[in-house]
């Protein structure tokens, strides 16, 4: 059964939204493989995110570099973790990443093998089809060309909403062209999907075709 938590960001998650995860991780005994978007050699956002990890009763991890500091020998002990993390960033950096080092099918086993994956803004927008939705807050620095994601939700994810409400109209305009729906999530609120289930946790809107439902 597939576990999978989209996330606006790490901070001010609602209580409801922090119990709901521990509930999907299964807390303390879980080992969580965290992917940065791009090397960070002080580990400087891993570290700031501690608190965070901590309260999602999230204390064991292994580090998982895909980008300069990516060795291929450490792909056995990343599949062997209980529970994936994608981190915030670029998000075309990020699955450019992914897909140079191949590790996107690994990722898929393991959420087909029922292991939770977490995303936070753009680690939860390549779980869509495709990250186009990605140029409302990034810039395609690595010239990436395939914009097709991990393609383990039927939707399209629109973070960091109470930032970004002025893009509204444009939003509207972008989702007449796409055929799935996007969820706006504000920062501190969360998407939770077990199997076929999908919970909303906080003011998630639904916009298709033109609309906001």
């Amino acid at each position: 059964m597939r576990k999978l938590v989209l996330l606006s960001d790490l901070r001010n998650i609602n209580p409801a939204l922090i119990s709901k995860i521990k509930n999907v991780t299964g807390g303390q005994a879980l080992r969580l493989a965290y992917i940065p978007s791009r090397t960070d050699k002080k580990r400087w956002y891993f570290e700031k995110a501690q608190p965070e990890f901590s309260e999602l009763g999230i204390t064991d991890f292994f580090y998982f570099d895909v980008d300069e500091d990516f060795e291929s020998s450490q792909l056995e002990e990343f599949t062997s973790c209980d529970a994936i993390f994608l981190s915030g960033g670029n998000t075309y950096q990020l699955l450019k990443n992914l897909k140079e080092r191949n590790i996107v099918k690994y990722i898929k086993k393991m959420v087909n093998e029922g292991k939770p994956l977490i995303g936070v803004s753009a680690g939860s927008i390549i779980m869509s089809q495709s990250i186009k939705i990605a140029a409302f807050h990034d810039e395609n620095e690595v010239q990436l060309k395939d914009l097709s994601g991990l393609g383990v939700v039927d939707f399209e994810f629109m973070p960091h909403w109470n930032r970004e409400r002025d893009q509204l109209d444009k939003l509207l305009k972008y989702s007449l062209f796409q055929e799935e729906s996007i969820f706006t999530c504000h920062d501190g609120e969360g998407i939770v999907i077990e199997g076929d289930e999908i919970e909303f946790y906080g003011d998630i809107k639904e916009i298709r075709k033109g609309a906001l439902l």
